[in-house]
């Protein structure tokens, strides 16, 4: 398994991949063939966020991408493209073993957050990605260490999430589901496979029925209003999964959406001298 990263410029691009196991670092600048002979079948690749930018970028070095096409889909992504939709990538297509580490994680994440988090070191490189010309010895050498820096802290992060990665790869070996592939998939899919579940089309969202065992007289008379709005054909679902209700169950305030219940006292405290039995 190998950490990996890269760095896109308008005359250099910088792949660094990290082996797990040694520790050891494979450097990679501006050399499509050497990627070409890294890339083995037997490697498994994994990166920060690497679904949506790296795995693209390694692809066009794959496919015989010069500098110029590679900061084409470099920039490409960057201005909020998919990768795959870009023409070169569509045309030619390469294939190796990755997953992304940030699946599954807080939506907006990013790295240097991860690193504030974890009391890391919070490093960023001088070298402005605009620089329209070739890199001097000096800027490529701070972009390997800036690089070096941001893999490290990635192959931390798979350290903290063993234990999410674990149960990835139980899920997997259960459903013989192999480990690469079950690493690859977020854990909605993951399930999803587990499960042998099918996409269904469904028209019936709003024709939901209160269970018969529900104890109506427990639940303020409001409530049943509200949720019975969803009923009313001249009400959009944007205004009605956005809206809210606000209630007191036993003085406590209360608020409600479709999304669940929330409710606490404020600033409450509570001493008693009694014993627990629990």
């Amino acid at each position: 398994m190998y950490v990996f990263d890269c760095e896109v410029f308008a005359y250099d691009w910088l792949f660094i991949f990290k082996n797990i196991a040694t520790g050891e670092y494979t450097i990679i600048h501006n050399d499509n063939h050497a990627i070409k002979q890294f890339m083995t079948a037997d490697k498994l690749l994994v990166g920060f966020n690497n679904k949506h930018y790296d795995n693209y970028i390694l692809k066009g070095v794959l496919c015989g991408a010069d500098n110029i096409l590679l900061k084409e889909i470099n920039d490409f992504i960057i201005d909020g493209n998919l990768g795959f939709e870009h023409w070169f990538l569509r045309e030619n297509q390469a294939w190796f073993n990755s997953f992304d580490i940030r699946d599954d994680m807080q939506r907006g994440l990013n790295l240097k957050a991860i690193e504030g988090h974890l009391g890391l070191d919070i490093e960023e490189s001088s070298v402005s990605f605009d620089i329209d010309r070739p890199l001097t010895k000096k800027e490529l050498e701070e972009t390997i260490k800036y690089c070096k820096h941001d893999v490290d802290t990635t192959e931390k992060i798979i350290k903290l999430r063993k234990s999410y990665l674990d149960g990835k790869l139980a899920l997997g070996q259960m459903k013989g589901i192999p480990p690469e592939k079950a690493l690859y998939m977020t854990n909605a899919k993951l399930t999803a496979a587990f499960l042998e579940a099918s996409r269904r089309e469904w028209d019936d969202e709003m024709n939901y029925h209160y269970p018969p065992n529900l104890k109506r007289e427990r639940v303020p008379p409001e409530v049943f209003e509200f949720f019975d709005r969803m009923h009313d054909p001249e009400i959009s679902d944007g205004e009605l999964f956005k809206s809210k209700l606000n209630f007191e169950i036993g003085g406590c305030p209360c608020v409600i959406g479709f999304g669940g219940i929330h409710g606490a006292l404020n600033n409450y405290m509570e001493e008693s001298q009694e014993v627990s039995d629990c």
